[in-house]
């Protein structure tokens, strides 16, 4: 398929080609949280065989999120520059290298060498998936209209909850079979497809795929837009770090992210350790909140569209997460003082449910301020948001350590309420970023 080529103005459409492109990058979204979310299960194997301790596991979920952190910005930058086509096939192909660098290392290595041989390759794995989702945010501000933004994100996390939701049961099924390096090599095969497959399909615009007709590019755009930038200046670099709105959104979305990441990364040794449940019936206990979650996302898209139609940008975009960030804070607690481990799943995945509610305001908004800049400013947000989780994977790994599994859910309560609370900072209608520039 040639890589750009005028639009076809007769072929009849059965099927609009944006939910085809929009497929690739829930599938993206999928398996890259299937291959990070797998080292979170196949830790309860790979310590007591390689003799790493809880707080090294915790260095390790640091390795990944320092990279992932840091190079969000410039990993949207570099989306900006060369397009998603080529941002999101150069993440998904150095994610699986990573993956399977993670699964080699313990043959290269051992003791404090194999340690930082892991740090390395996570820290790679990180670096490769930090493009992602600025690429693809730019990928649905091109090819879905504005009226569609919530909901296409809210879509888009399903898809990556579905991948961590995924990755218990199927990574501890492989784990206790064949190992949990065979694991964390299985889970590198989906994205190596998808990598062949978003080369040959995805384009970055409607207006360089062949098969778009008219009568779609009608519905998504009425004029031309680009999501590519011409040159980046460090004018527009200093106008993006310093928008009131971009940083609220940024702070915002680290303190809704500790929670989030408390149940990428510990849900499950939560339901081993505390619970003292079998690897297995963890694996797929602990994919019931991530699935709950992938859920919620789509349903808090909708409901941020549809609060957005009826009452405006600025208090459609805030009424969600003022409702479910408080409510994510009291389920939290009611898991923490369940006695019934099946109560507290259940509380937990209310919990991640209310939480997950919350991404489509974030990227949606960001979006609105952010408009054809789309995936430098979702780069700022996402680097902010995965702040959260580096802040929050030393305090928990020590406070489980200690068996203080109750002081950790006491901080994600903590953060869930200050989060609800910035909401009412954040104006999505007050200096829109595009006037600025």
């Amino acid at each position: 398929m040639p890589t750009a080529s005028a639009p076809s103005e007769q072929r009849p459409q059965a099927l609009r080609v944006r939910w085809l492109i929009f497929g690739g990058v829930f599938a993206a979204a999928f398996t890259c949280y299937l291959e990070r979310s797998a080292m979170s299960v196949v830790a309860a194997r790979m310590m007591p065989e390689t003799g790493i301790t809880q707080v090294q596991l915790g260095y390790l979920f640091n390795a990944f999120l320092v990279t992932y952190t840091f190079l969000q910005y410039p990993g949207g930058l570099l989306a900006q520059r060369i397009g998603a086509r080529r941002a999101t096939l150069l993440c998904l192909v150095l994610s699986t290298l990573g993956t399977a660098a993670t699964a080699f290392a313990p043959g290269l290595a051992a003791g404090a060498a194999l340690l930082a041989t892991l740090a390395a390759a996570r820290a790679l794995t990180g670096a490769a998936q930090s493009p992602l989702f600025p690429s693809n945010a730019g990928l649905v501000q091109a090819w879905f209209p504005p009226r569609r933004w919530a909901l296409m994100n809210g879509l888009q996390v399903t898809g990556l909850s579905m991948g961590a939701a995924a990755a218990p049961p199927i990574v501890a099924g492989i784990m206790q079979a064949y190992g949990w390096q065979i694991a964390l090599y299985a889970t590198c095969v989906p994205t190596t497809v998808l990598a062949l497959l978003w080369w040959r399909h995805v384009r970055d615009t409607p207006r360089t795929h062949r098969s778009v007709v008219p009568a779609e590019l009608a519905e998504i755009e009425p004029e031309p837009r680009s999501t590519t930038a011409p040159r980046i200046s460090w004018r527009e670099v200093r106008i993006v770090l310093g928008n009131r709105n971009v940083l609220l959104l940024s702070f915002g979305y680290l303190l809704m992210n500790y929670v989030f990441y408390f149940f990428m990364q510990w849900s499950f040794l939560y339901l081993v350790q505390e619970r003292h449940l079998t690897l297995l019936k963890s694996g797929w206990l602990a994919a019931i909140p991530l699935l709950v979650g992938a859920l919620c996302a789509s349903l808090g898209g909708l409901l941020c569209d549809a609060a957005c139609q009826r009452l405006g940008a600025r208090w459609g975009f805030r009424l969600v997460p003022l409702v479910v960030l408080p409510l994510s804070a009291l389920l939290l607690m009611v898991a923490v003082r369940a006695e019934n481990p099946y109560a507290a799943v259940a509380a937990l995945a209310g919990c991640f449910g209310c939480a997950q509610m919350t991404e489509a305001p974030f990227w949606a908004a960001a979006f609105w301020v952010a408009r054809e800049r789309a995936s430098a400013v979702t780069g700022v947000l996402n680097m902010g948001g995965n702040l959260g989780g580096m802040i929050g994977t030393p305090i928990v790994a020590l406070l489980t350590q200690a068996h203080n599994w109750p002081a950790a859910f006491a901080t994600g309560v903590g953060f869930a309420l200050a989060s609800a609370a910035l909401w009412l900072l954040i104006d999505v209608e007050r200096r829109p970023l595009a006037a600025a520039l």
